[in-house]
């Protein structure tokens, strides 16, 4: 593949820095879903994320909101302070909710996982470098995508964006990432 990055070590500030786990519902609980391999690597990253008082939101899929299926999977041990987000675009800024809740904690990188990699994670991703202004961090271990090479292709997105944009990704692996 041109252009593929590889996985840096990065360090963040916990008081400065959110994460943000897009469209991982209850859904991928089931082991036929693709975004079931994630549960488990996010799992385990929300539990450093808790340890450091790092802000952490959620994105649902609107189409959930009001059911059953809005919940996070049991493996995330979703606290009350973490709230969750129906908006209706791929982007999560779209709604207008994500970035007053940014601003309200001081947040200047977010860290984005979830699925689909070329969906919800390459739009809010953009959006959070372009227009926002966010240093923005990638962890492939915590993105996922219905084929290769969708995947492939985000990545690739992420080392080419003008203007500047491409620079503000770090993309990283969830082990890789210190929180200072």
């Amino acid at each position: 593949m041109p252009n593929k990055p590889i996985p840096q070590e990065v360090t963040v500030d916990p008081k400065t820095t959110a994460l943000l786990v897009l469209d991982l519902n209850c859904r991928c609980e089931n082991p036929e879903e693709p975004c079931y391999k994630l549960i488990d690597p996010v799992a385990k990253f929300l539990d450093r994320a808790r340890q450091a008082n790092m802000f952490i939101a959620y994105t649902v899929a609107d189409r959930y909101k009001g059911t059953a299926e809005a919940r996070m999977p049991h493996a995330f041990k979703q606290r009350d302070d973490e709230p969750v987000i129906f908006p209706a675009a791929f982007d999560k800024f779209y709604s207008g909710e994500l970035q007053p809740m940014l601003q309200k904690h001081g947040i200047k990188t977010v860290i984005v996982c979830g699925a689909a990699s070329n969906q919800a994670v390459m739009y809010t991703a953009t959006a959070a470098v372009r227009p926002f202004g966010y240093d923005c961090v990638i962890p492939v271990d915590g993105l996922i995508a219905r084929g290769d090479y969708e995947h492939e292709f985000t990545l690739h997105q992420f080392t080419i964006l003008p203007a500047g944009a491409a620079q503000k990704f770090k993309i990283t692996q969830f082990d890789k990432i210190k929180i200072a």
